[in-house]
């Protein structure tokens, strides 16, 4: 059960596009996250929640890197802890959508009380698009696939929606879903730089 864990919500937890409004790639999300397991994996629902933040800071015109952490807890006294690393490259294919791809280092510690903890490292990789449908309103979506080795590998999609209130301010809600997990979170964005 440890493995399907860490893969379903490493898949959905990396894929997350650091992407910001318009050519800005730096910004800070903070926000909490809810999990779902699907019921085959142990003959019944396994939920959880915690926290999340994470980064996107712009290294060159359209490359940027991007940092994140994120802490669950699941019934049963089951927790969670991921780490991403990478970077991603970004290209608009048109006035208001781009076009992106990441490449991240996994991290995925699963543990619970009486058990030995399951701690595996990986990769991901993503492929997504951002669009502007208005000057503050982003969709975007992402397709992306992680392996954490021991044949816990699998492919994963994610949607979101961001809202800004000001040039520094956004709010906004996303789903990832895989074949054993849906992760559903909500946070706030912060920008900065240019």
């Amino acid at each position: 059960m440890f493995k399907q864990i860490l893969l379903g919500t490493a898949l959905a937890f990396f894929i997350s596009p650091a992407l910001a409004d318009g050519p800005n790639y730096n910004f800070i999300d903070i926000g909490y996250q809810e999990a779902e397991l699907d019921g085959d994996l142990a003959g019944f629902s396994v939920d959880g929640d915690g926290y999340g933040i994470r980064g996107s800071f712009e290294v060159g015109e359209n490359w940027f890197v991007a940092v994140a952490y994120s802490s669950i807890g699941f019934d049963f006294g089951v927790d969670l802890d991921q780490i991403a690393v990478g970077g991603g490259y970004h290209f608009g294919m048109s006035e208001r959508t781009d076009f992106f791809a990441t490449l991240s280092y996994l991290n995925a510690k699963a543990s619970a009380r009486g058990f030995e903890s399951v701690d595996e490292d990986g990769y991901g990789v993503a492929l997504g698009i951002r669009s502007m449908l208005t000057d503050s309103f982003e969709l975007n979506g992402s397709i992306g696939y992680a392996d954490l080795g021991d044949g816990a590998d699998g492919t994963s999609f994610n949607a979101g929606a961001l809202y800004s209130f000001t040039e520094n301010f956004a709010i906004g809600f996303d789903i990832g879903v895989d074949e054993d997990v849906t992760l559903y979170g909500i946070g706030a964005r912060f920008y900065f730089g240019s």
